[in-house]
């Protein structure tokens, strides 16, 4: 069996429509701390999680821009898959400054060195 040196997490819901984008904020920040090399993919209604003036008046979970933003400071990538991008005609621009536009997000799960989970 192969040693995980990645993790990537997967976020399909919208950044109010449960706790798990929020978990997902935290899980990724674990694996970095760890040493793995960490991917947040934002996918479906989950790429409201990644676009500009998310959750700045949340009473539950803080300002989630702020928190996107501090994971991609300290080394996690942060990516939106395409798709979605398209459908809701948003533009590179809508988005946290530091996330990327990813064309690939199923990539990540065809490599027995990544460790993948979806929220």
């Amino acid at each position: 069996m192969a040693k995980i040196t990645r993790f990537v997490v997967m976020v399909g819901e919208g950044p109010y429509a449960s706790l798990k984008p929020y978990s997902a904020l935290r899980y990724a920040w674990s694996a970095r701390r760890r040493g793995l090399e960490t991917t947040l993919i934002f996918y479906g209604d989950g790429l409201f999680c990644a676009k500009r003036g998310v959750g700045r008046e949340s009473r539950t979970v803080g300002d989630f821009e702020a928190k996107v933003r501090e994971l991609i400071e300290n080394g996690i990538r942060v990516q939106v898959c395409q798709a979605p991008m398209r459908l809701y005609a948003l533009a590179p621009e809508d988005l946290i400054e530091g996330v990327e536009v990813a064309e690939d997000v199923i990539g990540h799960c065809l490599d027995e060195e990544t460790c993948v989970i979806w929220l």
